[in-house]
């Protein structure tokens, strides 16, 4: 047995050898690898913390004193220890490996020889079967993840009454629709909003939307190179991309037909500039905004403007999104949220939704609505862990970090009388 120990982990180990016997637990490397071989079993994804960058682990391969771990996003350093933790029938383990190879992703670590720290969780985990939830995501930033101080602010301060609407729980689509209306009309009054459907393709623009997915940007409708030169706006694109595409599939004569019939056919309809951004649910493009100016208003819209455009599209396709999962979701029977376990700390629920899992990745602080009894208790966490099956389901960690008045003893209590039923059973 390994020494140097502190007073807690060596009551815990006396406590796991009374419950398990000596045969697994004599021995620490023995306890260490079960451990692997559990998160491999269940293909259970846990932090994996690499000179203060948080990325996510998955064990592959078990061997006789290394473990294969996959790490999406994993950059080498140069230093060769990392630190890892994840939580086993309400014990939280945490551990301190040595990097011995890293290839695509991958990582070789040493398993370690004895256990290094260990606790009991305080709050143990409730198994239930019978609790579903509804949940809608709050407000960090446009693009998810970290909140992005300089960008975001602005965005905020710009669009202020819009931006108020869409952190309400249940915006109102109506409301958001005139107010993006409004601003638009702030740029130029020659506008179109379009959204793909039956009959409804969108055309040219439609196309290239959902190839491209992102904004196009032509400052001058009488000048080629606005369309297809490789001088482009730096914050912005224009059709080079597909211009090279129908290059390569039809030849360059087709290629300066094409666009050259495109201008034309826009300088004949008094076009003078214009901006297409695309609007998405999730990530996938369903519409556009497209802001133009023509030969009667008089002027350019230049590349600020478009910018600010591109920005409203960002918005409307958070709104979008927001109030699909809030309510359109829950109409899809694969978008029912069954909540799997509970503890004081936190829940972990079931989705069917491959969309809006991958979309928690990035806007992962949700406000949670569980009705358990005559209650419904609203409870705001942050989504930690995200485990995908692989039979067309989603599991996903949340932590909590704050209620409304009460609903944390109201929790404690069905906790309790939930582990007491279970206890007599």
């Amino acid at each position: 047995m390994a020494v140097g120990r502190s007073d807690t982990l060596q009551e815990l180990i006396t406590i796991l050898e009374t419950m398990f016997g000596e045969t697994i637990i004599g021995s620490d490397i023995n306890l260490v690898k079960h451990l692997f071989y559990s998160l491999k079993a269940d293909q259970r994804e846990f932090p994996f913390d690499y000179e203060g960058e948080k990325l996510t682990s998955v064990v592959e391969e078990v061997s006789e004193d290394t473990l294969v771990l996959y790490v999406p996003y994993l950059q080498p350093k140069g230093i060769l220890r990392a630190k890892i933790s994840f939580e086993i029938l309400n014990i939280l383990y945490q551990f301190e490996v040595v990097l011995l190879d890293f290839w695509e992703d991958h990582v070789r670590v040493k398993i370690p020889s004895e256990l290094q720290a260990a606790a009991f969780r305080k709050n143990l985990r409730v198994a239930v079967d019978d609790l579903f939830m509804n949940y809608v995501i709050l407000y960090r930033s446009l693009s998810g993840g970290e909140r992005e101080l300089g960008k975001n602010l602005s965005v905020e301060q710009r669009f202020f009454h819009l931006m108020k609407e869409i952190k309400k729980d249940n915006p109102s689509l109506k409301l958001i629709n005139l107010m993006v209306t409004e601003y638009i009309l702030g740029i130029s009054r020659d506008y179109e909003i379009v959204f793909f459907g039956p009959g409804k393709d969108g055309g040219f623009f439609g196309d290239f939307i959902k190839k491209y997915n992102r904004p196009v940007y032509v400052p001058d409708c009488s000048l080629i190179k606005s369309y297809i030169g490789e001088e482009k706006d730096p914050y912005l694109d224009n059709f080079r991309d597909e211009y090279i595409h129908l290059i390569q599939t039809r030849g360059q004569a087709k290629a300066d037909e094409f666009f050259r019939e495109l201008q034309k056919e826009e300088v004949r309809n008094f076009l003078i500039s214009y901006i297409v951004t695309p609007i998405r649910l999730f990530n996938d493009p369903i519409g556009y905004v497209k802001v133009f100016s023509t030969a009667m208003d008089k002027f350019s819209i230049v590349q600020q403007q478009a910018l600010y455009i591109e920005e409203l599209g960002d918005i409307l396709t958070y709104a979008l999104t927001k109030v699909y999962i809030r309510q359109e979701n829950f109409r899809n029977e694969k978008a029912v949220t069954r909540i799997l376990d509970i503890s004081m700390n936190g829940l972990l629920f079931e989705i069917e939704d491959e969309r809006t899992f991958n979309y928690l990745k990035q806007h992962n602080i949700i406000k949670m609505f569980i009705p358990i009894s005559e209650r419904n208790l609203v409870l705001r966490g942050e989504v930690v862990r995200f485990l995908e099956i692989g039979t067309g389901k989603y599991q996903l960690g949340v932590n909590f970090f704050d209620a409304n008045p009460d609903d944390m003893v109201f929790l404690q209590h069905y906790i309790f009388s939930k582990k007491m039923r279970i206890l007599f059973e």
